[in-house]
């Protein structure tokens, strides 16, 4: 009886772990949170000055929403599918790339 009941709770923890599958949201995170953070030095050093910068703030204005997109979609707990990951993976790498270069400009 015993080996019954232990054999009937392994299958049922197989079951349930096989429902938990799906790709991997943690690189399309750090990627958002390493676009977040270079987005928002450039955000801070157009804020102390915008009238000088005002052609970089448009395209902030851009950038912003499609990384606010994509922050929000990570937040949610729907299934989603690799290439969509991909893809947000791909956007916040162009945000971090404009942002970066953006500083390097505006320091330099």
């Amino acid at each position: 009886m015993k080996k019954l009941i232990s054999l009937l709770l392994a299958l049922m923890m197989c079951i349930s772990l096989a429902a938990c599958g799906g790709p991997d949201k943690q690189p399309a995170i750090d990627a958002y949170n390493k676009a977040a953070a270079a987005f928002n030095d450039v955000a801070d050093i157009l804020n102390a000055d915008p009238e000088t910068y005002a052609d970089y703030i448009s395209e902030m204005n851009r950038l912003s929403g499609n990384l606010n997109q994509v922050g929000e979609a990570l937040q949610n707990d729907d299934d989603i599918k690799q290439e969509t990951l991909d893809q947000w993976i791909k956007v916040c790498t162009e945000v971090e790339q404009w942002a970066t270069a953006a500083k390097a400009e505006l320091e330099g």
